[in-house]
C-alpha cells in the first residue's frame, strides 16, 4: 500500500510538472498555441525560402497591411493603360495573395513563350502607401515572376494561378461555407473562394441515350468520385441539390499535367453535404477524388470503359436505328445532324470517347463548364458546317478500330480557320460494345 500511494504522489508530481511547464511556455509564446481561427487575416507566413534579397524582404513587411489589391490582368491587352482593373477588398483573398507572394522560389531554366502574359501589373493599397507590382508569366511551363525595384522575383506559379482565376471570376468576396472548408481542409485543400452556386437536378437515372443528353455520363462518373470518399447521392436522382464551386490554392495532382487548376464541387442537400468531387472545369478537363485519386485508381477501368460496361441505355432507339447504317450512311448522318442543328441525332453518331470529350468545354461559363449545359450553339454547333459528303473509303479494322478517307464539301463554314471548299477528311471510327463503329474524332 505503501508503494502505491509513493507511486500515486509521484505521478501528481509529473502532471503538475507538465503542466506548469506548458504555462511557461504559453507564457512566454502564447503564438505557439493558437488556433487557425486566432491568425491574424492579413498575417503572412514567415517561411524561410531561397534568394530573398533585403528589397523583397522590404516589400512582404510593407504589404502586411494592405486592404485592397488593384489586378491588371488582361492576355490580349496591348497596354497595362488599357486594361481595366479588378479589385479586391475582400480580407481573406487578400491573404491569400499575401501569402503566395512570400513564398519566393528559384529562378527558371525555362525562356517566356510567346503564349506568355508580360509586364502586367498589382496595385497594393496600404495603411501607409500605394505600392505598384508588375508580373509576367508562362502559362505553358508554368513559372512566373514579379518585379519590384528593378529586381525579378521568382514566385510558386500557384500565385499567377489566382491572378489568372481572380481577373476569370471576378469575385467580390471569398463566401466560403464553413462546411465545405472543413471537408476540403480534411483532403488538405484550400478554397480561396466562391466561384458559383447553382441548383442542379441530378439525372433520373444514369444510363445514358443520345436522346436524353449527356447529363447521365456527367453524373455517373461523379458519382463515383463522391463514392470513394463516403458521399453517395445515388439515393438522390432526380433530385435537385446546390452545387458549390469553389476556387482551389492548390493544383490539381501531377498526373493531371499539364492541366494545373482545380476547382472542388460540393453538392449540398437540405444544406447538408451528399457529395464532392475536383473538377478543372476547362478544355481537356481534368478530374480526381477529393483525396487525389484518378478514376482508373477508384474503379480500376477508364471512365470510357467503366460507362461502356454500367451505364449504356439498351433501350435507346437513336442507338438501334445506327446499328442498322453503313459506314457511310453514318457519316452521312453525322454530317447531316450538324446542318440540321439536331443535338440527339448527332449524339447518336459518337462513340463513348467523343461524348465524354463534350465535357470538356472551352467557354469561360462555369455552368457550362462544370455541369454540361449542353448549348448547342456554344458547344456541338458553334461552327455548324453545311456538307456533302463526296466520297467514303475504309481502311483496313485494327483493334477495333479503323479510320475512313472521306473528300468532303464544305457549303457554309462558321469557322474562320476553314474556308469553303472541298477538303480531304479522316474519319477515326471505334467499335462498341455491340460491335457497331460509331465516330471518335474526325481530322485532316
Amino acid at each position: 500500500m505503501k508503494n502505491l500511494k509513493n507511486k500515486k504522489n509521484a505521478t501528481i508530481v509529473i502532471i503538475c510538472f507538465v503542466v506548469l511547464t506548458i504555462a511557461g511556455i504559453y507564457l512566454t509564446n502564447p503564438k505557439l498555441f493558437k488556433s487557425d481561427k486566432d491568425k491574424s487575416l492579413n498575417s503572412i507566413e514567415n517561411k524561410v525560402y531561397p534568394n530573398q534579397s533585403n528589397d523583397y524582404k522590404d516589400l512582404i513587411e510593407k504589404l502586411k497591411s494592405t486592404n485592397k489589391i488593384g489586378i491588371y490582368h488582361d492576355y490580349h491587352a496591348e497596354s497595362v493603360d488599357k486594361i481595366k482593373p479588378i479589385y479586391i477588398k475582400d480580407k481573406y483573398i487578400i491573404n491569400d495573395y499575401l501569402n503566395l507572394m512570400s513564398k519566393n522560389v528559384k529562378k527558371s531554366s525555362e525562356e517566356m513563350s510567346g503564349g506568355s502574359v508580360k509586364n502586367q501589373k498589382l496595385v497594393f493599397y496600404t495603411d501607409n502607401e500605394t505600392i505598384e507590382v508588375n508580373y509576367s508569366y508562362d502559362d505553358l511551363d508554368n513559372f512566373g515572376f514579379i518585379t519590384y525595384k528593378g529586381e525579378d522575383i521568382y514566385l510558386d506559379y500557384d500565385f499567377f494561378r489566382l491572378i489568372s482565376n481572380t481577373q476569370g471570376y471576378s469575385p467580390k468576396e471569398s463566401s466560403i461555407d464553413e462546411d465545405a472548408k472543413k471537408l476540403l481542409k480534411r483532403y488538405n485543400w484550400r478554397p480561396s473562394f466562391l466561384i458559383a452556386n447553382h441548383k442542379i437536378k441530378i439525372s433520373d437515372d444514369l444510363n445514358y441515350a443520345p436522346e436524353k443528353g449527356i447529363d447521365e455520363v456527367y453524373w455517373a462518373y461523379n458519382l463515383q468520385f463522391s463514392k470513394s470518399i463516403g458521399l453517395d447521392f445515388s439515393n438522390l436522382l432526380g433530385e435537385e441539390v446546390n452545387a458549390e464551386v469553389y476556387y482551389l490554392l492548390e493544383p490539381l495532382p501531377d498526373a493531371c499535367t499539364p492541366t494545373v487548376d482545380a476547382k472542388a464541387v460540393v453538392l449540398k442537400h437540405n444544406k447538408k453535404i451528399v457529395g464532392a468531387y475536383i473538377d478543372s472545369g476547362i478544355l481537356n478537363r481534368a478530374i480526381c477524388s477529393l483525396d487525389r485519386k484518378s478514376f482508373k485508381e477508384i474503379t480500376g477501368l477508364t471512365i470510357e470503359d467503366y460507362l461502356i460496361q454500367n451505364h449504356i441505355d439498351k433501350n435507346s432507339k437513336l442507338n438501334k436505328e445506327v446499328e442498322n447504317l453503313s459506314t457511310e450512311e453514318l457519316i452521312k448522318s453525322y454530317y447531316k445532324s450538324q446542318s440540321d442543328n439536331d443535338v440527339n441525332k448527332y449524339l447518336s453518331t459518337l462513340d463513348m470517347g467523343a461524348i465524354i470529350s463534350l465535357l470538356d468545354p472551352d467557354e469561360f461559363d462555369i455552368q457550362a463548364e462544370l455541369f454540361n449545359t449542353l448549348d448547342k450553339n456554344n458547344t456541338i454547333f458553334k461552327h455548324a458546317n453545311e456538307t456533302e459528303v463526296l466520297k467514303v473509303k475504309e481502311n483496313g479494322e485494327s483493334s477495333g478500330m479503323k479510320d475512313v478517307n472521306i473528300k468532303l464539301n464544305i457549303l457554309k463554314c462558321n469557322q474562320i480557320t476553314i474556308d469553303k471548299g472541298i477538303y480531304d477528311m479522316v474519319v477515326n471510327m471505334r467499335k462498341n460494345e455491340n460491335g457497331v463503329y460509331k465516330i471518335n474524332s474526325v481530322g485532316f
